[in-house]
């Protein structure tokens, strides 16, 4: 399974069990996921006379911008086009334009077959339909000769579009008459049944989505099946579970709430004290990396090195904030079946998205530099100053023995003194550009503190409100299912036996799914699929 049309078909037949399940969440999530399949590259080769196929081109271009945005137009090999032209090789589909007032002659079969041996997908358009009194009956007698050309296997889908109603529609925001214009339909089909190659990361994580959303689904209609299949002979006793259930979810709503709420003030602590051990780590380390030299000789790498473990200390906060997000919304979910192991019971999980605060770690100040105080030409004349003192020390000293006031021994020591106060005065520099150095990284990591603890916070509240609104909508629905089933089980017309049926033939359709997904070997949907779905819907 590697083609997008696989996943397409796949993401169609959930996407049906989730409407039938009445499990708006879970719709949602596949609608999600087809965004991601209508974002891939896809190479669009139109094939049609001069004007007719840049007319289709201009439609579909401003249709996809929106629908199907990852793309692209050519012309095809060999076509009167003026747009740019690709190998064959490179092309996903080819769309052969023609005049829909016109049934297909030896010249339109003929490029079809061209067309069919260039490339193996080929969709025909039939442009200006409005204009063509009788479209059905050109339509069955194109295919008739496509048929009968040997041009039909596989069928090549005639799709009727009308290139001026889509423009004038565009134009008045008029979305009846876009789609009224079939450009939206081309488009959808070009999206769902054209197929393409898909990378190997981009496929897993689909399919992991639609594996999660089947297995979401599974619980809660075997369970009613057993229920129910226990309990047909008996409507009272019917009656009696379901109220039960009803009794036992209405319980559990309370549960689940009190758990998000402390779940989330439990989730703030831990988050935030591994925020500032993380920062007294960074602290620590600027310490000795300051006690080791100078840091004045090196200040932009000392401030690039601090700052990078800033970053990476933030980045390492931000991936338990995530973690414990995710194990919080399982926990919520186990609340709210009240499994006894702790899991969620059926109950999809939603998606928590946590970016890292780069505005805040960018908006952080810049280090100022120590003090360049302690240069050269000061502690020489601090040097010059002490020598001086030294000289006229001792040299009062020699004078009372007699001796002149400059002598051999009041030069010595004002030299020695001129050399220990060099050496004192570069030592009291370098010791107090250290403690502006452990200032400076103080002050960031406090900043950093400040800043990323603020943007910590909101993202906290924007989980607790992902989790508050998801599990609002699920605990709805399973209140809304248990009240529908008591209503159920307390009349006798019949009701219970064809809920069974119903609930046979879904888990029918989710097991044949589940299977796919294992094996990667499936049944193509056809006209019909799905029907057997259409009247399940959960209580």
């Amino acid at each position: 399974m590697s083609g997008s049309a696989d996943l397409s078909r796949l993401l169609e037949r959930a996407d049906r069990l989730a409407g039938a399940a009445g499990r708006p969440d879970l719709v949602e999530r596949l609608g999600t996921v087809r965004s991601w399949l209508a974002s891939r590259p896809l190479c669009i080769a139109v094939s049609a006379g001069a004007g007719s196929g840049s007319a289709l081109t201009r439609s579909l271009s401003r249709v996809s911008s929106r629908m199907l945005p990852g793309a692209s137009f050519v012309d095809a090999l060999g076509s009167s086009g003026i747009g740019r032209t690709v190998p064959s090789s490179s092309v996903d589909v080819v769309l052969y334009v023609s005049d829909a007032r016109r049934e297909y002659g030896r010249v339109e079969l003929d490029a079809l077959a061209r067309l069919r041996a260039q490339c193996s997908q080929v969709a025909a358009v039939l442009t200006n339909y409005e204009a063509c009194p009788d479209l059905a009956g050109v339509q069955a007698l194109d295919r008739q000769r496509l048929q009968g050309a040997g041009l039909d296997t596989p069928a090549i889908p005639l799709l009727p579009v009308s290139t001026v109603m889509c423009d004038n529609a565009w134009l008045r925001n008029d979305d009846g008459s876009l789609v009224a214009s079939g450009v939206p339909q081309l488009v959808e089909y070009l999206r769902d049944h054209v197929d393409s190659a898909v990378d190997t990361r981009f496929r897993d994580a689909v399919l992991v989505e639609i594996r999660q959303v089947v297995e979401a689904l599974l619980p809660s209609w075997s369970a009613e099946l057993t229920q129910l299949q226990g309990e047909t002979a008996s409507p009272g006793r019917r009656q009696e579970a379901a109220a039960a259930e009803l009794d036992r979810r209405q319980r559990l709503s309370t549960a689940w709430q009190i758990a998000l709420a402390d779940g989330v003030t439990e989730m703030g602590a831990q988050v935030d004290f591994d925020l500032r051990e993380r920062l007294r780590e960074v602290l620590e380390s600027a310490d000795e990396q300051v006690a080791k030299g100078d840091p004045f000789g090196d200040w932009p790498g000392f401030d690039k090195t601090v700052r990078d473990q800033v970053r990476a200390a933030v980045a390492a906060d931000y991936e338990v904030l995530r973690d414990r997000a995710t194990r919080l919304a399982t926990t919520v979910a186990a609340e709210m079946t009240g499994t006894p192991d702790g899991s969620p019971g059926g109950v999809a999980l939603p998606r928590i998205r946590v970016a890292d605060p780069h505005d805040a770690l960018r908006r952080l100040p810049a280090m100022p530099p120590p003090d360049g105080g302690g240069s050269l030409l000061s502690r020489i004349v601090n040097s010059v100053r002490g020598s001086y003192g030294g000289i006229l020390m001792v040299g009062v000293l020699t004078s009372l023995a007699g001796q002149q006031l400059i002598s051999v021994y009041s030069v010595g020591a004002g030299l020695l003194l001129g050399v220990f106060t060099f050496f004192e005065d570069r030592k009291n520099t370098l010791e107090r550009r250290r403690a502006e150095g452990r200032v400076a990284a103080a002050k960031l990591l406090d900043a950093a503190n400040f800043r990323v603890g603020d943007d910590q916070r909101t993202c906290l509240r924007a989980v607790q409100r992902t989790l508050r609104d998801h599990f609002t909508v699920v605990n709805d629905e399973r209140l809304r299912q248990a009240a529908e089933a008591v209503r159920t089980a307390a009349s006798d017309d019949g009701a219970a036996a064809g809920r069974l049926a119903e609930l046979e033939s879904g888990l029918a359709e989710l097991h044949e799914l589940r299977q796919a997904l294992s094996t990667g070997q499936y049944p193509a949907v056809d006209a019909h699929g799905g029907r057997r779905l259409a009247a399940v819907r959960s209580p």
